[in-house]
């Protein structure tokens, strides 16, 4: 249970950052690559802090599987269905570190910070799905 409550805490701190940029009407994320002025071009009035809300209710949709895994799941298709979107959350998560950290690497445009805050997300909620196997496996019922 601990890696789901970090694995919250951990992107709270993603939807913070969301919530404070679509206040700021900016693109990109904490940490992140530089975002060039152009890029503001390809969203109409608005569309940029409507852009970051989607992020933001990404991220609390994240916190909302995490806590859904610390309640006890008695249906096998539910377990299932649970267990695949902790694994898609995590997924996301490193895809996020490898795009972020590669592209640090690899060329000049910035978002190591980010990335390295991806891999920890990717990491907790790894944990956390890991924990949720090891919790909920048994008491699946037999039944579909």
């Amino acid at each position: 249970m601990r890696y789901a409550d970090l694995g919250i805490g951990w992107t709270g701190l993603y939807v913070a950052s969301k919530v404070v940029h679509a206040w700021e009407g900016r693109l990109g994320v904490t940490g992140g690559p530089v975002v060039s002025p152009e890029s503001h071009l390809a969203y109409g009035p608005g569309e940029v802090a409507l852009a970051q809300w989607g992020n933001a209710g990404a991220g609390v949709l994240v916190m909302v599987v995490l806590l859904a895994g610390r309640f006890r799941v008695r249906r096998r298709w539910a377990y299932r269905t649970l267990l695949g979107t902790h694994w898609l959350c995590a997924a996301m998560a490193a895809a996020g570190a490898v795009g972020m950290l590669g592209g640090a690497l690899l060329t000049d445009r910035g978002g190591a910070l980010f990335g390295g805050y991806c891999a920890v997300w990717a990491a907790l909620l790894l944990l956390a799905t890991r924990d949720l196997r090891q919790r909920h496996r048994p008491a699946v019922s037999r039944r579909a």
